[in-house]
């Protein structure tokens, strides 16, 4: 699983849709469209970029879906807006900030996308991975992304009802797994600290199976709390869009067609697709 999403603060939508296929039609990208009544998917195609512009919500439109970052900065400088990158794969996850036709890193950058209340040595920690974000789709406590300090919870109870002082179990815990993760160190090449890392977070309370609650994610969900962004800054999803999106326009050209199984799940989903704007392109 991997997600890509773009932060425009502006409250219309048509101007990002159409500088974008604009941009990467210079890059020699041909659009087409794939859902019911459209053209389908030519054959050949070696690149494909698949966009959905989204209606603004809280003064911010967003690009979902993985971007061709050549055309980013020429995006950012059309539209003379900042733009904010996001990103989470396997491998990696942050923000960054693309103004005046250059792309930064630098947290210091997002000074002026700071929630209120929120100052940039706390972004600072989100970005180094120090900062606690509670598990996706759980009602554990909260999990930290690196030093975590507290027994996962599971192992908390088990030490209170054994009659364990928790605080005791939590050093010895923490002995042991710097032991046991030192000697895996020792014996491991370079490749391996990352699967390491994400199976001491696991170990230490941050697992499941939620790509969100990964090392990544967290950072990544560390962060987002930390700026000012739409309160859906990553739902709906690349794919909840689009299988919306296909249902809604095959009802919208065919009223009468009964619903499949799991199609009315599919457009409640998503109940304004039809209002964010699809910008599929590739070339061959």
């Amino acid at each position: 699983m991997s997600w890509f999403c773009l932060y425009l603060p502006t409250t219309d939508s048509g101007p990002v849709a159409d500088a974008l296929r604009d941009l990467l039609a210079r890059e020699s990208y041909e659009p087409y469209d794939p859902f019911p009544g459209g053209t389908g998917t030519p054959p050949g195609l070696r690149e494909m970029v698949r966009h959905f512009v989204t209606p603004p919500t809280d003064s911010w439109v967003r690009v979902v879906g993985q971007p061709d970052e050549v055309v980013l900065p020429s995006l950012q400088e059309t539209l003379a807006q900042p733009l904010l990158y996001g990103w989470l794969t396997a491998d990696d996850g942050g923000f960054a900030l693309y103004q005046d036709g250059t792309r930064t890193d630098d947290p210091a950058a997002l000074a002026d996308y700071l929630r209120k209340g929120q100052t940039l040595d706390v972004l600072q920690q989100a970005f180094d991975g120090e900062l606690p974000v509670d598990a996706v789709g759980s009602d554990q406590p909260p999990v930290v992304v690196a030093g975590a300090e507290d027994l996962p919870p599971e192992l908390r109870q088990f030490a209170e009802d054994q009659g364990v002082n928790p605080r005791q179990a939590n050093k010895l815990f923490k002995r042991l797994s710097d032991n046991l993760f030192g000697k895996l160190a020792r014996q491991a090449d370079d490749e391996a600290g990352d699967e390491q890392a994400q199976a001491r977070a696991a170990l230490m309370g941050g697992g499941g199976q939620d790509v969100w609650n990964n090392l990544h994610g967290q950072r990544v969900r560390a962060i987002a709390s930390v700026l000012a962004l739409p309160a859906n800054w990553r739902t709906p999803d690349f794919d909840t869009i689009r299988e919306a999106y296909q249902v809604h326009r095959l009802r919208q050209r065919s009223p009468r067609m009964p619903l499949m199984p799991g199609d009315k799940e599919t457009l409640a989903s998503v109940p304004d697709a039809l209002d964010y704007v699809p910008v599929y392109m590739g070339k061959r």
